[in-house]
């Protein structure tokens, strides 16, 4: 079991933008990104894909930025 220092160090959360509820994660030692929905009392996480099937693999630029909890991205 991951402790909370090798969860912070290892996934990133990028959150905000238009779609509140909405954040993406990023699994840093793979480079796999996940959708993340919460709302309310419940949430759901599935790996992103592409038009392949495939994961969606972040590029090393989007995976050398900070922390989970320092991360808040918005497009707006």
């Amino acid at each position: 079991m991951l402790t909370k220092q090798e969860i912070k160090g290892r996934f990133e959360r990028t959150t905000g933008g238009a779609f509140q509820g909405i954040d993406i994660i990023t699994d840093k030692a793979t480079g796999v990104q996940y959708l993340l929905a919460s709302k309310d009392t419940g949430c759901g996480l599935t790996p992103l894909i592409d038009a392949e099937g495939k994961p969606v693999i972040a590029g090393k630029s989007e995976m050398n930025t900070k922390a989970v909890s320092d991360q808040t991205v918005s497009p707006f």
